[in-house]
């Protein structure tokens, strides 16, 4: 089974890479300025979407997004990849990459929880940085960076659907209860390394899940409604700080096995990979919120 993949920063740029996908599904309304592009969009067609936004996206320093080049490595405190964009709004962002490219679409579908991230990030890596450690990460930054990169959002209004994520009851979540997940049941992708492996997605791509529970009318909203209630609720989960601590907070989640999301699993046997759906390597102690 293969376990890893990776984007090539080099793979030609797709103006249809979401067709047929929903896990794409929060992007698209933000591809429409791409979608004429055959080759390559430059770092110009980024700051231009950054500057089609009004009120602009700003961090919790104040400081307006804005897109500068990949640079060498940072000298001080305030070159740092984290510490740029807090204080000076600066992202630095490589060219004909996908993994940047999702970057920057992720900090206008969750402004405010891209925001409490990166403002936690900065004290902690100051204290790592000024003291000649910078590899040397707390628990809460290692579980900050695996949602950033690789997390997804599920929202139910059923306790019970979540329940089985929790004891990973996989094959009850997605065959069994399977016509009662529509409606009821979403998986949002925050990550954008998650977006980057959807490119080529494998069996075995496995997500780290935050559980929220939602009210009846949520999936009755429109998307981009849903999208900025899920960023308030999990920018106030983040601030306050007192139930995600390290990366065994997060529950995975195998992510393919959402329906639509895999050609192959509208057939029942698809749930019987327990390689991908594993039975439970822990009893979670987080509560949907």
């Amino acid at each position: 089974m293969k376990t890893n993949t990776k984007i090539d920063a080099l793979v030609p740029w797709r103006p249809d890479f979401d067709s047929n996908n929903p896990l794409f599904d929060p992007l698209r309304p933000l591809l429409t300025p791409f979608r004429e592009f055959v080759e390559w969009p430059g770092l110009a067609a980024y700051q231009q979407l950054l500057d089609s936004i009004e009120p602009p996206l700003r961090t919790q320093h104040g400081a307006t997004l804005k897109i500068i080049a990949q640079e060498g490595r940072p000298s001080h405190f305030e070159q740092h990849y984290a510490p740029r964009i807090f204080l000076h709004g600066e992202i630095q962002t490589r060219t004909k990459n996908w993994h940047d490219f999702f970057q920057l679409l992720t900090w206008f579908i969750f402004p405010k929880t891209k925001a409490v991230i990166n403002a936690i990030h900065i004290p902690r890596a100051r204290q790592r940085i000024e003291s000649g450690e910078v590899g040397r990460r707390t628990p809460v930054e290692n579980m900050l960076s695996l949602f950033d990169e690789g997390g997804v959002v599920i929202t139910s209004s059923d306790p019970a659907l979540l329940q089985l994520v929790r004891d990973f009851k996989w094959k009850q979540l997605f065959w069994q209860h399977r016509d009662e997940l529509a409606g009821r049941f979403e998986c949002t992708t925050f990550g954008h390394a998650m977006y980057e492996k959807a490119l080529a997605p494998y069996i075995g791509m496995t997500a780290n899940a935050i559980l929220l529970v939602v009210d009846e009318g949520h999936f009755a909203r429109p998307i981009n409604q849903r999208l900025a209630r899920i960023d308030a609720q999990l920018a106030a989960i983040f601030a306050a700080g007192e139930q995600y601590h390290q990366p065994h907070d997060l529950n995975p989640f195998p992510i393919l096995g959402m329906p639509g999301w895999h050609a192959g699993n509208d057939v029942e046997a698809f749930y019987d990979n327990r390689n991908y759906f594993r039975a439970g390597r822990r009893t979670s102690h987080k509560q949907e919120n």
